[in-house]
């Protein structure tokens, strides 16, 4: 199978071309390339992050994109976007600070120019070019690198005659290596040390040591940034000691100071220890009360279990539908499908066939061991055409993994840390109260809410697969309702067991490797087939 370049996160030093997701695999005309090593920059200078084609067709004509993450927002657009949408196509920290170098674009090659850089630009860039319907993409690994101020040293002299010696200095990226020596070229390590990065991201180092030896005249410390390979060093010569004379009286001192500093530590360790014990017995009954109240909103979400089919018509023509309209897989091949305004032509989706505009509605959703997948509700109108943003912004309220993390699609992404990968999701649609629920149902855990909403016309569900797997997207069917269900108020005691069985049973495709026969209609209004 043919791939296309991925937007999953590398790790430094590997090379910009990288496989793809499978979800608009198209024969493309050309290739993008980019550097097989990282660009180096040093904080407050320029940097320019080449790419091109191959073959070298001229790219005057093409759309060129360059961007981190996500492709929108995005870091530089050529063409350049109208003045009226830049605050929502670009990215707000890198306005004013890029430009397109364009001397070559004519010979197939760009570069995205950055003007004092800073340590937060370091990191992944990708480049993309549109023609038509061709198009590909490269990343660029770019590493910021900055050589801080000339280190210093301060004396300590000891009441016992040591000698301690603290070397600091800031202004570096990334964090340095500090390194002791004397003047014999011996080495030693700091008894304590600390990196901390201040507000543009730039470290500040202090390292110090204690030396109890007399025979030492002279140290050095050195301060290096091993990406640059360059340091900076300072020497200091150490003091001759001067020999410490105790009377009595003073030791008499010292020792009842000793014994009064210990009792004093002792009564505050066993403050703290109580403390402590009565804030995790506060902390426990809150988390469990907290528990409960989640676990009886989901048994009450159950409740209100609808079927939920796929709608062939919204499918993307990458997206395969089962016979019973509940299983979808994403596939290299495309299906030649008529055109359709309510079919997904970008982004590798399908809605549900159910419409909601009030009452309360619950399904679940089996994605398995699958890598990435989005899922959630949509509004009916919601755009179809083209790469607009999924965000609660532009209609969708959805929850997704991608890029081995959970996020929820808010206009800049919230991460959900999750305590383990939920095999199936559950969607809670509440038009009453205006909120959106997702919940795991391999814990029971709640995952994510969007809360106060207000909805203008019908809501459908939503999926989304990012990349073709051995196992198909499945919405698990509904099971009949025991006789006796009890639902229990707010007011009753939340510690007492609800007799509630869940919704959906264990779906067969999360199970099985042999995936049921695919819908081949001949009518696109029954289902998605092949012409």
């Amino acid at each position: 199978m043919e791939t296309m370049r991925a937007s999953v996160p590398q790790q430094p030093g590997w090379v910009a071309l990288y496989p793809a997701s499978t979800w608009l695999a198209l024969t493309a005309r050309f290739d993008v390339i980019g550097p097989a090593e990282p660009v180096l920059a040093v904080v407050g200078a320029d940097a320019e992050l080449p790419c091109h084609l191959s073959p070298n067709v001229s790219a005057e004509h093409m759309e060129l994109r360059w961007f981190r993450r996500t492709r929108s927002p995005a870091v530089l657009l050529y063409p350049a976007p109208p003045e009226r949408e830049r605050e929502r196509e670009l990215m707000p920290e890198f306005r004013g600070r890029v430009t397109l170098v364009r001397d070559h674009l004519a010979a197939g090659r760009a570069a995205l120019r950055i003007c004092g850089v800073r340590a937060a630009d370091e990191g992944e860039y990708r480049c993309f070019f549109r023609d038509n319907a061709n198009y590909d993409e490269a990343t660029v690994h770019l590493r910021v690198a900055a050589l801080g101020s000339d280190p210093h040293i301060t004396v300590e002299i000891q009441e016992s005659g040591a000698v301690r010696l603290e070397c600091s200095s800031m202004g570096w990226y990334p964090e340095p290596q500090v390194q002791w020596r004397t003047t014999k070229g011996e080495t030693f390590l700091s008894t304590a040390e600390s990196r901390s990065p201040g507000d543009k991201g730039l470290f500040t180092v202090a390292a110090s040591v204690t030396l109890r030896d007399n025979s030492t005249d002279s140290v050095f410390c050195s301060i290096r940034n091993l990406l640059l390979d360059q340091e900076k060093e300072v020497g200091i010569s150490i003091p001759a000691p001067v020999p410490l004379r105790l009377n009595p009286w003073m030791v008499a001192v010292a020792v009842i100071l000793v014994v009064l500093g210990l009792l004093t530590v002792g009564s505050m360790v066993f403050i703290w220890k109580l403390y402590k014990e009565r804030s995790r017995e506060r902390k426990s009954k809150f988390s469990s009360k907290e528990r409960l109240l989640e676990e009886l909103k989901w048994k009450k979400a159950a409740l209100h279990a609808v079927n939920v089919t796929l709608d062939p018509d919204t499918a993307h023509p990458h997206l395969f539908l089962y016979e019973d309209a509940k299983s979808v897989q994403l596939e290299d091949s495309r299906q030649k499908l008529p055109e359709n305004p309510e079919r997904f032509d970008s982004w590798p989706c399908v809605l549900g066939r159910e419409a909601f505009t009030q009452g309360r509605h619950y399904w679940e959703v089996e994605v398995g061991d699958r890598t990435d997948w989005a899922i959630g509700v949509c509004r009916e109108n919601v755009r179809k055409k083209g790469f607009d943003p999924m965000t609660s912004d532009n209609g969708f309220w959805a929850v997704e993994l991608y890029g081995n993390g959970y996020w929820a699609l808010t206009p800049l992404r919230t991460p959900l840390p999750l305590a383990g990968p939920p095999r199936r999701v559950g969607v809670f649609l509440d038009c009453e109260a205006g909120d959106i629920s997702f919940y795991s149902m391999t814990d029971g855990s709640h995952i994510y809410t969007f809360p106060s909403l207000s909805f203008s016309g019908p809501l459908r569900p939503f999926f989304c697969l990012w990349s073709s797997g051995k196992k198909p997207l499945t919405i698990c069917p509904v099971t009949e309702r025991p006789a006796g269900v009890a639902v229990i108020s707010e007011a009753q005691d939340l510690s007492k067991d609800i007799p509630l069985s869940r919704v959906g049973e264990d779906c067969a495709s999360g199970d099985t490797d042999t995936p049921r026969s695919k819908l081949i209609p001949a009518q696109p209004s029954q289902g998605l087939g092949a012409e």
